[in-house]
Parts: C-alpha cells; sequence; structure tokens
C-alpha cells in the first residue's frame, strides 16, 4: 500500500499556478495589458493572466492592498500611498507612460483661470493621483487644496455634479476629459503639460510576489511593451480593438493618447536606474503628498527600485 501510495504521488501533475492577477482602471496607457491578450501574447510566453478591470485608481490601489491582485497599474501616487498603508515592499518593474497634457483641470464657464477657484468646489477622486495634479494646478496660481472646497467623488460622480452645477471644476483625465470638452460649456484651465515628467504610470508589484514569480513578471512587462510596439506597427486596428472596449472607436482612443507620452521598452533602464528619471519623479511625488496631508512620512525612493527589474531589460 506505502509503494502504491508513492508511485501515485510521483505520478501527479504539479500543482498548477494560479493566474497573475493584475489589476488596472481605464486609462489608455493601460490598454496595453488588454491588447497583449487580444494579441495572444500572454499565451505565446506561456503565461497565465487575470486582468482585473476597475472602476478608478483608488480602487485598483484598495485591491493590491487587500491582495486582490497581484500586480497594479497606477501612478506612483498610488504605489506611494499603497506602501505606507500595508507596508508592503512595492517594486516599480516598468514605466509604461508620462502624462504630458491627459491630466488636466476642466472649469465650467466662466471661470476661465485656476486663480478662479479660490473659494470655490473642486472635484477630484480622493487619494488618487487627481490630489497630485490639482496640487500643481493651483501650485501654479499661489493656491493650495486649502484655498478651495475639495469634493471628492469618482470620475463618473463628478461629471454629474459639474453638470448640474454642483461644483465649478473637477480634476480629470480621458476618456472622461474628452467627454467634457466636447460640451462648449467647459474648458481646460491646467494640464499636466506644464508639470512634465511629475505624472507617470508604473507597473508595480510586492517584493514577495516579484521574488517569488519573477518569470512571470518579466514575461508580463515583455508581453505590454511587444503589445505596445504591435499597435506602432499596426496603429489604426489596435487603436479600433482598444477603443470599442469602452464603446468608443479608433479615433477616440487615439485621442485619449493626446497629451500622453508612452514609455518604450528600450527606456526603461533610464526609468529605473539609481538615481534615473523614475526616483527623481518618485521625490516630487512625495514631497507634494506630503505638503498635501495624503502622505505621514516620507518617500523612501530607493526602496521601489529594483536590480531584478533591471535584469528584465538587456
Amino acid at each position: 500500500m506505502a509503494v502504491l501510495l508513492v508511485a501515485l504521488t510521483a505520478c501527479s501533475p504539479p500543482k498548477a499556478k494560479e493566474p497573475l492577477r493584475v489589476g488596472f482602471n481605464p486609462w489608455p496607457g493601460y490598454e496595453f495589458l488588454y491588447l497583449a491578450k487580444a494579441k495572444g501574447f500572454y499565451e505565446k510566453a506561456g503565461l497565465e493572466v487575470k486582468l482585473v478591470e476597475l472602476n478608478t485608481l483608488g480602487d485598483v490601489r484598495r485591491a493590491f492592498e487587500r491582495g486582490q491582485i497581484d500586480v497594479m497599474a497606477s501612478t506612483l501616487v498610488e504605489a506611494a500611498i499603497a506602501t505606507e498603508n500595508t507596508g508592503k515592499k512595492l517594486k516599480i518593474v516598468a514605466v509604461v507612460d508620462a502624462s504630458d497634457g491627459a491630466d488636466m483641470m476642466i472649469a465650467r464657464k466662466p471661470i476661465s483661470s485656476v486663480a478662479e477657484l479660490a473659494g470655490k468646489k473642486v472635484g477630484m477622486e480622493g487619494v488618487t493621483v487627481d490630489v497630485l495634479n490639482a496640487y500643481f494646478a493651483l501650485q501654479s496660481a499661489k493656491l493650495t487644496l486649502k484655498d478651495v472646497q475639495v469634493v471628492t467623488r469618482t470620475q463618473d460622480d463628478l461629471m454629474i455634479e459639474l453638470e448640474s452645477g454642483r461644483i465649478d471644476a473637477m480634476q480629470t483625465y480621458p476618456p472622461y476629459s474628452i467627454k467634457l470638452l466636447q460640451n462648449e460649456q467647459y474648458q481646460k484651465i491646467f494640464d499636466s503639460s506644464k508639470i512634465a515628467g511629475k505624472v507617470i504610470d508604473v507597473i508595480s508589484v510586492d517584493a514577495t510576489v516579484l521574488a517569488e514569480r519573477a518569470d512571470e513578471i518579466k514575461a508580463l512587462v515583455h508581453s505590454y511593451f511587444a503589445a505596445m510596439e504591435d499597435f506602432q506597427a499596426n496603429r489604426q486596428v489596435d487603436a479600433h480593438l482598444m477603443g470599442s472596449r469602452s464603446g468608443g472607436n479608433a479615433e477616440s482612443y487615439l485621442a485619449g493618447l493626446d497629451g500622453l507620452k508612452l514609455i518604450a521598452r528600450n527606456e526603461q533602464i533610464n526609468y529605473l536606474k539609481a538615481n534615473g528619471q523614475l526616483q527623481q519623479s518618485l521625490q516630487a511625488t512625495g514631497m507634494a503628498l506630503q505638503t498635501a496631508g495624503v502622505l505621514k512620512k516620507p518617500v523612501d525612493v530607493n526602496a521601489f527600485m529594483s536590480e531584478q527589474a533591471l535584469e528584465f531589460y538587456p
């Protein structure tokens, strides 16, 4: 009997790994996660991925904090907050895009400048990159978050609040900003092109997951960049695939890329290396979030760096 049990155990197939759970929200730069699946790049790499699409950046962060996802596509804001909230060691394994006008403050007319927001109601998603963008927007007019009435809601709810006149302006981004600016009663009064390099999107993972599943994380980021490169070669077809997911089309997706700089595979080392562009952006993010009262402690920029991630990009 013992011999039979040993034989059966030896013949049993190894336990299959759970799919790598990747969380993201609607944002043009994150769509390549979906495109990689649609084009079969994950399958080709032998990688099983479960894409978890949530409504907001805050939802993605909370899912990561609760252990409901393994990998997070987000801005540096969510990475910094998740680290402080959980004590987890978060490692950034890819920088995917930089906002260069895509994030913006939109106001109801006749408001035409940030300075006019003093004392007004300004909407934003709470504890997300919206706070960072709003901080820099207000700073440009020598205002702070304390000089306005902050209203925190989801982007969908903020659009309703703006349309009803219950708020005067909102911090937003594509695809929401595209829809708003189609209405002549709204206008853009500030965008991230004025703070180039300070708002970037990344793919990050818990250090423990990276150590245990390094080959899968490497396959994930390379599948992502394969999708980005496929888009460069098949722009219209791929834009239609990504745009149609949200009820749009190729034109609406390409419009969402306006004001967004995609960061290519061969640019990763410049961002991820010691004292690179990523650390500079983390430093600016940490200082802004502390000043805004979102973070209690300074951001340890070195803690987010990973020698293992650097090896993904020979």
